[in-house]
């Protein structure tokens, strides 16, 4: 009997639970903040080593707009509460936008709308991981949508017209 019970408990230890396995997903969608009607989602998706990142956006005005990764899973006061770019290993301002070798895990660059105000961006980064708690995992964490396009420069994106709660699906 005690056999049996040792059997079950390590074939559920070794279940896939999202954090060195593949296949584990996670999911956000994008809510307007300062008055915007800013809609989207953002999915990510886990596979081998490496996590992958699709966001779409629409309702959005034309044009290239910054879009990051930012550190606190909150969309409260309009965005502001999402905290600052998502920096696990504090590259500070002078890393910015260098990723994904360089710069800050929670930078993704620009996403470009095209008219009538759809914009898709897909993005990838062997350095992020997904559920399991590390420093370097996107979950919990916020994904902000910014008014203006991101040059490299901090801080150049303007106010932030969308947010997303990023959770494990």
């Amino acid at each position: 009997m005690s056999c049996l019970a040792t059997v079950v408990a390590v074939t559920a230890a070794c279940g896939d639970d999202g954090g060195s396995g593949g296949g584990a997903t996670a999911s956000a969608t994008f809510m307007g903040t300062n008055g915007q009607t800013v809609t989207g989602t953002a999915k990510f998706t886990k596979s081998g080593s490496t996590v992958s990142l699709t966001v779409t956006i629409t309702a959005a005005p034309v044009g290239a707009h910054g879009i990051h990764i930012h550190n606190v899973a909150s969309c409260g006061n309009n965005g502001t509460d999402a905290g600052p770019h998502w920096d696990d290993v504090d590259t500070g301002a002078g890393g910015h936008h260098l990723p994904p070798t360089d710069g800050h895990l929670g930078d993704l660059g620009n996403i470009t709308i095209a008219a009538g105000g759809t914009g898709t961006l897909t993005y990838s980064n062997p350095a992020w991981t997904l559920g399991d708690g590390a420093a370097t995992d996107v979950v919990p964490r916020a994904i902000i949508f910014h008014e203006k396009m991101d040059d490299g420069t901090m801080p150049s994106a303007g106010a932030r017209w969308g947010c997303a709660l990023i959770a494990m699906d």
